[in-house]
């Protein structure tokens, strides 16, 4: 990594294409912020720090219904997840202890069927 910009993208697994989408603005200015060339705007920034927020958010959301739950085995079931929640949960197993099983379980897959029209 060539910038603290560039680091930032990372931590918040977001492609440089990901970044334009994200602030609005063309995939060869993310580039040039990314290579030190241009220097990065305040909006920039106050935009990695929502979506880090809502990564936090929603990890913080994960551990209160764990909690909840009597802190079970950790199950998750990333196949539909979008980018901040797929993050949110990163952030909670990293940072639970215990087995952690990701995928569907037999319980999710149940739930699917009973709710799909016949």
């Amino acid at each position: 990594m060539k910038t603290i910009y560039t680091a930032c993208l990372a931590r918040l697994g977001l492609t440089q294409s990901g970044a334009a989408a994200l602030h609005g603005v063309r995939l060869d200015t993310v580039k040039s912020w990314s290579s030190g060339r241009n220097r990065v705007p305040q909006g920039a920034w106050d935009d990695l720090r929502v979506l880090e927020l809502a990564i936090m958010d929603g990890s913080e959301e994960l551990r209160e219904r764990w909690e909840a739950a009597g802190s079970p085995p950790v199950e998750l079931d990333d196949s539909e997840a979008d980018g901040v929640a797929l993050m949110a949960a990163a952030d909670f197993v990293l940072s639970s202890e215990g087995p952690v099983s990701v995928g569907q379980s037999a319980a999710t897959l149940l739930a699917r069927q009973a709710r799909r029209p016949n």
